[in-house]
């Protein structure tokens, strides 16, 4: 595909020439990208990715599913096993297993598994491969499944269903788990539930993948908030949480001990002129030295990047930066860290490519767009 080339600016002349000199490193060879249904997309694609210029190669069809929103990658001693949501909105979801074979350009099937909710959104793995979690928007719930050597998962092992509702009619009117991440050392399993207004916390046995209620079992996150997504922090101390319905993110310091959280501070991702009931924050992204912060804006149509303070957690606001495209559905940083990359998944949909400045944290406006409909997932592998 010939991407479309939009102008780059917001870096400086120095900034970029700093830049060239990570060009060099081992960037990842292969990325995958996850699709909606309802468009022209058939499911997971593949392409080959220069991460020494932030170019995607041609891409191609995967593997063939209806709606495989969310990703995760797990070693494997032939290549790489992937696990996919099929985010049906009536009835069951599913979870998927592939084998992504060294070398290999398509994904083979492994099993597949309801995941007792509609509306599957989010999947984590288990650190030692053995565990995987599932949340279901629509369900309103979460559910484990044990991974065999094989890379096939077994039944549901735990489901928890909630039940009530936060105060916003609209986007509160029932439980909607949006995302179930497991802890860096596997102990526990934070799942955030926009609809409630919480995050909720579990204790993992790792070798069956059963969960247990913590005690406190949950974190209140602000009325009317949203909490979506989490991401935590490489030295261990911090939770970022990503509050979908004020876009504002709440830094979390983490008891890795007692699996509890309290609030440290909070920051909002918007133009204080901008009205919040016109946007939702979506995903978020963080630098591996733990240095910055990035979150996109839908509705606003913007990324926020942020810096943050390692010692207390606290994030601010840097910059607002176009998303090349309509309604970002994920964010990741490439291996190499010079690239983010932005899945826009309404209008045509199209996957953007933007650069990242080790040092300051800013990013360019996307220097490259790629179509693809309704794009909706990137993952590096």
């Amino acid at each position: 595909m010939v991407p479309r080339r939009t102008f780059l600016f917001g870096l400086s002349a120095a900034a970029m020439t700093t830049q060239s000199v990570f060009a060099k490193k081992k960037a990842a060879s292969r990325v995958l990208f996850g699709t909606n249904a309802g468009g022209t997309s058939k499911g997971i694609y593949i392409a080959d990715w220069h991460g020494d210029r932030g170019e995607i190669g041609t891409m191609s069809l995967a593997a063939e599913v209806a709606s495989p929103t969310f990703l995760v990658k797990s070693p494997h001693a032939r290549g790489l096993l992937i696990f996919c949501v099929n985010e049906k909105s009536e009835g069951d979801g599913e979870v998927l297993s592939y084998l992504l074979e060294n070398g290999a350009s398509t994904l083979k099937e492994i099993s597949r598994q309801g995941t007792q909710g509609n509306g599957p959104t989010h999947l984590s793995i288990h650190p030692d491969g053995r565990s995987l979690f599932v949340a279901n928007y629509g369900g309103g719930s979460v559910s484990s499944f044990h991974v065999r050597p094989d890379g096939s998962l077994s039944p549901v092992v735990s489901h928890f269903q909630y039940t009530g509702h936060g105060p916003n009619p609209d986007r509160q009117e029932k439980p909607h788990a949006h995302s179930a991440q497991v802890s860096p050392d596997g102990k526990y399993l934070l799942v955030n539930d926009l609809g409630l207004d919480r995050i909720v916390v579990y204790r993992v046995n790792a070798a069956t993948a059963e969960l247990d209620p913590n005690e406190p079992p949950y974190w209140p996150a602000k009325p009317g908030s949203g909490p979506r997504h989490i991401a935590f922090h490489p030295n261990g101390k911090f939770v970022f949480s990503v509050n979908e319905l004020d876009s504002t993110v709440d830094t979390l310091a983490w008891d890795a001990k007692e699996g509890s959280l309290k609030l440290l501070s909070t920051v909002s991702i918007l133009p204080p002129d901008f009205p919040k009931d016109k946007a939702r924050a979506g995903e978020i992204a963080i630098s591996h030295d733990g240095k910055f912060v990035y979150v996109n804006n839908r509705g606003h149509e913007s990324i926020a990047a942020m810096s943050c303070d390692t010692r207390t957690g606290a994030l601010t606001v840097m910059q607002l930066v176009g998303n090349g495209g309509t309604t970002t559905r994920h964010i990741t940083l490439d291996p190499t860290e010079r690239w983010l990359i932005a899945a826009n998944q309404d209008a045509a949909g199209d996957i953007a490519v933007l650069q990242r400045d080790h040092k300051t944290g800013h990013l360019s406006e996307p220097v490259r767009t790629y179509p693809l409909n309704r794009a909706m997932f990137t993952l590096f592998v």
